[in-house]
């Protein structure tokens, strides 16, 4: 209450009337007065603060609806005041205002579980108002289209009473404001749970869509109208096809790698329905187009000169080929005991590449000859090295040590020992060759023993001396997709989850780099999920 002292009021009438005997009650009646006036001067502060505090409402692209630009400030102002409140609410001195104290702490209370809610609606929002932008989305996803248009309307109705009042004290307490933006929080819920089981069945039905984020994903099929939207994320789906050739009746003829070399698909591709499935007829056809060239290439190989051949060919044929002829050839040579004989043939046709290769040649077959260069000087060494060990059977351990390849029943086959693996047939384009060492051979034959007993592998060794290079070296010569997955601190077994759902769909191989780094407690998720694989191949599930 409003104390005004008389004018008449002095010090010496206080005296005449004794007030000097009650020194310690008007001490205490003065203290408590002053505490309730300084709970009072920090309410009114709190309210007159948040007077002048707006929401700084913005149109969005050409939506004809709003945003509201996140300030930081707000935040902490909000939790400093409802701190600050909580604190009065505990004061001993608080009960001349308790019921204002505990009307502007809900007030706060309210407005802050507004702004959470607010500010979690527009996120999700400003990420699925593009993707429901499209035709194609709203005509594959008819549900969760209508669940979008209902929160759309109530996001709208939002924004246009933030763009009305943009007082925030004013504005947020309303508890019906507070029930809308939970009502469309959870529409938004629904629909993205929705839209993540949609991508789920587009990556059961090509699995390699599992190595693409949902972005990447949602950017494919929102453009189902457009084939050719697929030919930026072609080199996540496959180990070297960055782009395909469309026709102008939109059939798909050729497909061409990163180095621009070009092969020819032996049966033209229509992309008609859904791009999962003309995808996994993009995959089928690259896989029979290799291994038909590969089979023309072998018959060929007989026919034309090996200078010839090896320009005519894709480099991957022609790497894959020679590597057929050159196992046939000493497998031939330790029958008739004759590899010295054998040893003088590889020396000359390692002459003759050599001079090829300083000549004038097209970028295309210079590459093929680099990469193929590699292989043949490691065939040369282990021949020397089977002439070193006087071997002169097909079944020596030094000789069926070594990856060989085999063309049997229409397909090309490559053995180690006692494992024999299928060629994948994988395009891989006109990339460079790892050179082998005899550590890279005892690496290959490791693993190689290890994917036949159906295990994984762990090289180890320092930084930098090849182990990543080695693994992917070995898909190439498998023809296998290899996919490099950079393990990190901040990954989830989730994401492990959803990766390893991929690889084992797909038939792909996995490098694993600085898997030391994933967390502990990710690390035994991620353990139990691998032994899950292997069982499984053990199993042939």
């Amino acid at each position: 209450m409003p104390v005004r002292p008389k004018k008449d009021l002095t010090f010496s009438k206080c005296l005449d009337m004794g007030l000097q005997k009650y020194i310690d009650m008007i001490s205490k009646v003065a203290e408590k007065a002053g505490k309730e006036f300084s709970i009072e001067q920090q309410l009114d502060k709190m309210e007159n603060e948040w007077k002048s505090v707006r929401f700084d409402v913005l149109p969005y692209k050409q939506t004809g609806t709003f945003i509201i630009k996140t300030s930081e400030e707000i935040s902490q102002m909000l939790d400093d005041h409802i701190v600050a409140t909580q604190s009065m609410s505990f004061s001993p001195f608080k009960k001349a205002f308790e019921e204002r104290i505990a009307a502007w702490e809900n007030k706060l209370k309210i407005t802050q579980e507004v702004l959470d809610e607010w500010l979690a609606c527009q996120r999700s929002w400003l990420y699925l108002e593009p993707i429901f932008s499209s035709e194609d989305i709203i005509r594959q996803l008819p549900v969760e289209s209508k669940r979008y248009q209902t929160m759309e309307r109530i996001w709208r109705k939002v924004m246009k009473q933030a763009k009305d009042n943009p007082e925030v004290i004013s504005l947020c307490p309303e508890a019906r404001l507070r029930d809308n933006l939970r009502e469309a929080n959870k529409l938004l819920e629904q629909v993205q749970k929705g839209l993540s089981e949609y991508l789920e069945t587009k990556r059961m039905a090509f699995p390699r869509f599992y190595f693409l984020s949902d972005d990447e994903l949602l950017q494919i099929l929102s453009q189902t109208k457009d084939p050719k939207a697929v030919q930026p994320h072609l080199r996540k789906c496959f180990e070297n096809i960055t782009r395909v050739k469309f026709e102008d009746d939109m059939r798909i003829s050729k497909m061409y790698s990163a180095e621009q070399e070009e092969v020819a698909f032996r049966k033209d591709i229509y992309p008609v329905g859904n791009v999962e499935d003309w995808m996994c007829e993009i995959e089928r056809i690259m896989r029979e187009t290799l291994r038909q060239i590969i089979h023309d290439a072998l018959e060929d190989y007989l026919e034309r000169p090996r200078k010839l051949w090896v320009q005519y060919w894709p480099g991957q044929v022609v790497v894959a080929g020679s590597q057929t002829f050159w196992t046939r050839q000493v497998s031939q040579a330790l029958e008739k005991k004759d590899i010295q004989r054998y040893h003088k043939q590889q020396l000359s046709e390692l002459d003759e590449l050599r001079e090829l290769v300083r000549g004038e040649l097209t970028d295309n077959a210079r590459e093929t000859l680099k990469a193929l260069i590699v292989i043949e000087v490691h065939a040369r060494d282990v021949v020397i090295n089977l002439i070193e060990e006087k071997v002169m059977d097909v079944n020596d351990f030094e000789w069926i040590s070594q990856l060989r390849y085999y063309w049997t029943d229409d397909h090309l086959y490559i053995r180690a020992v006692n494992a024999e693996f299928r060629y994948g047939y994988e395009y891989l384009g006109n990339t460079p060759r790892l050179v082998i060492t005899p550590l890279t051979d005892r690496c290959y034959l490791t693993l190689t023993g290890a994917l036949h007993l159906k295990f994984g592998g762990a090289p180890a060794g320092p930084a930098g001396t090849g182990k990543t290079e080695t693994t992917k070296d070995l898909a190439k010569a498998m023809a296998v997709q290899c996919v490099v997955f950079n393990c990190s601190d901040q990954l989830d077994f989730m994401a492990m989850a959803k990766f390893f759902c991929g690889l084992a769909s797909a038939g792909s191989v996995a490098c694993l780099d600085e898997f030391n780094r994933i967390d502990i407690e990710v690390l035994s998720v991620v353990a139990n999920q691998i032994a899950t694989i292997l069982r499984a191949l053990c199993l042939r599930v």
